[in-house]
């Protein structure tokens, strides 16, 4: 019978098929770990995608302290299926044993301040990676989608030998770190790679809703290479084999998951004995697993539901550089963000930039012209997850006091938490003067953020909290920079509030970003464009225009840009996302959004 994959994965594998395997893959970690109480029961215990031009995560599990890292390698030729390779690392923590087994140079790394840096983004250090590599996971899909195969492929150890051994001077003697012909490297790979394909394992036999019908247990034969970098060499011997792990689902029938030939040490098939070594294995199970709570909380008094956190601010204040953050802490801590976002314009942009999984509302305002469309993606959310929070980014141009009503009728699905406002201490005054909404997105706070105080002078300063504090006096008020505020200042790890929820009184006469004259017009930036040109045109800006942003290239650039202007400063930095979009929006205020847009249209420079 062909496997049923609609529940987790709308997306078409033969059209593009090493697109379809990255995002299969994605599929199975995101919906196993958006149910709080499965992923614990599987083991998942914190999962990050990382910002790559490929698919790639950081995940924690249970019973490892270090941190794991997966990245796609490529598609494998040569099957008659959709055969996806994964590289699959281990990176200790600096204080767990198994850095002792390490090679020399990678313990040293993990005592490197930049050591937990390196691992949020190692797909852009391979240098670095490559030292933390311990195996591969294979995952393949028949094209009638018939079958289903993960396999795992890794050394017993990861084995090197040190044929002259190590010294370094301390305290004015030479030590000996490694003794002539003893291991510099001496990592139980196969071991540690086998924690991870258990918890994948039970994800994807979750997500089937069926148990694997063909196990393979095998190894290959020991091998030897040698690396004559500092002496160092490859080591063989009995105990240092290949040895590989494969589950089929569906109706099985994969003759090779790995491509090589093996010698099978167990081949189960369903209707056989469960092997006695591998009957504890939770992929064999984890199909009967459900997200519900063994005990009704509702009749213990306890309100299950999500905290919904309504994130606003003007345009440029930092919104987005705060979400990264909080989204950040959340996922450390073993805790899914779900994330509404829109923004004024066709294209939105700050989706692109978040490391998150983003319900994106399409153009227009959910505080305005989109009322409504937010409980319908809260319910689709829940629909298929089970968050531990809800934030709504609003554009910089919505007004919160018009979002309250429809977050009275959410109160079956949601629990509303708090209104956080970013205000921009640069711009302050002169968005305040200007825009009536900015002083409605303050007024409507629980909660605060003045940011980017280091671009004010601490006099400047004291005069801008007092302003706020005028405008709102019963809000918590925190400094910034950069976006960073302690994500346990808004939202306690429990999920309860952190402060007083205020009553606040709905008005659905609040102004609106249409009724103060302001638009948006978004720019396709197809092609290379000339920096040059491109930078003069911004500096010739009128102050109507006081926000663009977007996504491009230059003609001189080896990748893409990330181009941010916020109020007569800017910023150009590479964009390291996955999105092919090419774009600028461009947000002002007149009464001829065409030609104001049309004013920094640039000429393409030649490929």
């Amino acid at each position: 019978m062909n496997l049923e994959f609609s529940s987790f994965f709308r997306g078409d594998l033969n059209l593009a098929p090493a697109q379809g395997i990255q995002e299969f893959f994605r599929a199975i970690l995101m919906r196993t770990n958006f149910v709080p109480v499965l992923r614990h029961r599987i083991g998942w215990r914190g999962l990050k995608q990382s910002v790559a031009g490929v698919e790639s995560w950081t995940a924690r599990i249970n019973g490892f302290a270090g941190v794991f890292g997966v990245s796609f390698q490529g598609l494998d030729s040569g099957f008659d299926r959709i055969q996806g390779r994964f590289a699959l690392f281990y990176f200790p923590h600096p204080e767990e044993d198994l850095v002792e087994t390490c090679s020399l140079h990678a313990g040293r790394l993990t005592q490197d301040r930049e050591y937990f840096p390196h691992i949020r983004e190692f797909p852009a250090y391979p240098d670095f990676a490559g030292l933390f590599k311990i195996g591969t996971l294979f995952l393949a899909v028949d094209p009638c989608t018939k079958n289903l195969g993960l396999s795992l492929e890794a050394l017993s150890f990861e084995r090197s030998i040190s044929e002259t051994g190590v010294c370094l001077p301390r305290d004015g003697q030479m030590v000996t770190l490694i003794e002539p012909g003893g291991w510099d490297r001496n990592f139980p790979a196969f071991e540690t790679a086998e924690g991870f394909f258990n918890v994948l394992a039970a994800s994807l036999t979750f997500n089937l809703g069926g148990p694997p019908v063909r196990f393979i247990e095998y190894r290959l034969p020991p091998f030897l290479v040698k690396d004559g970098k500092d002496s160092i060499r490859e080591s063989p011997g009995d105990d240092v084999l290949t040895r590989g792990l494969v589950l089929e689902y569906g109706e099985g029938g994969f003759d090779s998951i790995s491509g090589r030939e093996a010698v099978a040490i167990c081949d189960w098939s369903r209707g056989d004995p469960i092997p006695e070594r591998f009957q504890d294995r939770i992929w064999w199970r984890a199909h009967q697993l459900d997200g519900a709570k063994t005990i009704d909380r509702k009749t213990l008094g306890v309100d299950d539901r999500p905290p919904l956190i309504l994130l606003t601010g003007f345009l440029g204040s930092g919104k987005t550089s705060f979400l990264n953050h909080f989204i950040e802490y959340q996922t450390q801590h073993n805790r899914f963000v779900a994330v509404i976002q829109n923004e004024i314009g066709p294209v939105g942009l700050d989706g692109k930039l978040l490391d998150y999984a983003v319900t994106e509302i399409d153009e227009g305002c959910v505080c305005c012209s989109l009322v409504g469309s937010l409980k319908h993606a809260v319910k689709g959310i829940l629909s298929d997850f089970t968050p531990d929070c809800f934030i709504v980014e609003t554009t910089g141009l919505a007004n919160p006091f018009n979002l309250l009503e429809e977050m009275s009728e959410m109160e079956e699905l949601i629990r509303f938490d708090c209104t956080l406002t970013v205000v921009d201490a640069a711009n302050v005054d002169a968005t305040l003067g200007s825009y009536p909404i900015a002083s409605d997105q303050i007024r409507g706070a629980d909660i605060l953020m003045l940011n980017k105080i280091d671009r004010v002078h601490p006099d400047e300063l004291n005069i801008i909290t007092e302003r706020l504090r005028n405008l709102n006096p019963h809000a918590l008020l925190f400094s910034t920079m950069n976006g960073d505020l302690p994500p346990g200042l808004v939202l306690a790890m429990d999920g309860s509030s952190v402060r007083p929820i205020q009553d606040k009184p709905l008005s659905p006469h609040h102004c609106s970003h249409a009724q103060t004259g302001l638009w948006a017009k978004s720019i396709r930036m197809d092609g290379l464009i000339d920096r040059d040109s491109f930078l003069y045109r911004v500096s010739q800006f009128p102050p109507s225009i006081f926000r663009a942003k977007g996504i491009f290239e230059f003609s001189d650039s080896p990748q893409p840009v990330l181009f941010q202007y916020v109020a007569g400063h800017f910023d150009v930095s590479f964009f390291s996302g996955s999105s092919k979009d090419r774009f600028l929006t461009v947000i002002g205020k007149g009464e001829d959004p065409e030609q104001a847009a049309s004013a920094i249209l640039v000429s393409t420079a030649s490929n």
